[in-house]
């Protein structure tokens, strides 16, 4: 770290020794979360490689800071990297001479940081479950007038539009009658509409036998009205979120999305919240139940806006 000091001019505090990671990350870490940078040598964590891991996935959940592993000499077969490329932690150091390992730690220092293993990323499509394929075909009585459901996500792309009319639907097919409010800013309805070409009913535009609006302004009653709310407010969470009746919060788990989903779980500690994880690969749910909350619920991917049986399974929990 000497020469890099030197020349970019990056005040260094060095931690010599050997030391517990996760101990590390869950006691001491915040006393630098102001830092832009952590190096870690690998031979100076006490932890074995897969609980090495375990401690980096935990970091990234809840710092924004770039992950720079050194782990001299070792080779791009080893699945201790290769778990590290998987988990997004592409800077890793592992030449065995000090002047090559100089040039590998001035890349991850780069303002791209190490490129070569970027490519190497590769995340496989979640298999269709055999409750995506079945119907679920029982039927509800529902008595309720107007109960308000406010969706939001962790950040854009997490699939909270789809979620909030895959639920409209769902609520449709089960014996119900449901709406669907945009208040997202991202204006997605109104493209829909532009595509569709739905026939308007008021104020309202019919799609699939379901009512879409623009504005809250509704023509009728209906059992639910599911609010669209986009990416949750921050640092002031969006009031049609908090005024909701339930609240459904949606997150996804690739490793650089954890730590957003992280935040938007812990600005919403005050709100009765359902927090639904998509996206996430199977490997991943144990971690975040232990490590960002316990009762995380795991839905199935779903492309169709109009699904009316995708993640019925936690529809129901509702």
């Amino acid at each position: 770290m000497d020469q890099l000091e030197t020349e970019q001019e990056l005040p260094v505090k060095k931690l010599t020794g050997q030391f517990s990671l996760l101990s590390f990350v869950v006691k001491d870490m915040r006393h630098f979360s102001h830092v832009r940078y952590v190096t870690i040598d690998r031979k100076a964590v006490m932890e074995s490689d897969e609980e090495m891991l375990q401690a980096l996935l935990s970091f990234q959940t809840m710092y924004e800071i770039r992950i720079i592993v050194i782990a001299e000499g070792l080779p791009e077969s080893s699945p201790f990297l290769q778990q590290l490329i998987r988990a997004g932690i592409t800077n890793v150091v592992t030449s065995k001479s000090i002047e090559t390992m100089l040039l590998e730690i001035q890349e991850c220092f780069s303002e791209q940081g190490m490129q070569r293993y970027t490519h190497s990323v590769s995340f496989e499509p979640v298999e269709a479950t055999s409750e995506t394929n079945q119907p679920d075909e029982e039927k509800y009585i529902f008595d309720c007038k107007n109960i308000r459901i406010a969706i939001a996500g962790s950040d854009r792309r997490v699939g909270v539009t789809t979620t909030a009319m895959n639920l409209v639907f769902w609520i449709q097919a089960h014996g119900g009658n449901a709406c669907y409010l945009e208040a997202n800013t991202s204006k997605h309805l109104a493209h829909i509409i532009h595509l569709f070409e739905p026939e308007k009913s008021g104020n309202s535009y019919v799609i699939e036998g379901a009512n879409f609006y623009l504005t809250p302004e509704f023509d009728r009653d209906y059992n639910f009205i599911v609010t669209d709310c986009g990416v949750l407010g921050d640092p002031r969470v969006q009031e049609s979120f908090i005024q909701a009746d339930i609240r459904i919060l949606c997150g996804s788990a690739m490793p650089y999305e954890l730590p957003m989903f992280y935040r938007a779980i812990e600005r919403c500690k005050d709100l009765p919240v359902h927090v639904i994880g998509l996206f996430v690969p199977e490997s991943l749910h144990s971690y975040l139940l232990q490590m960002i909350r316990n009762d995380i619920l795991f839905g199935d991917n779903s492309h169709d806006l109009f699904d009316s049986v995708v993640n019925s399974r936690i529809y129901r929990l509702f």
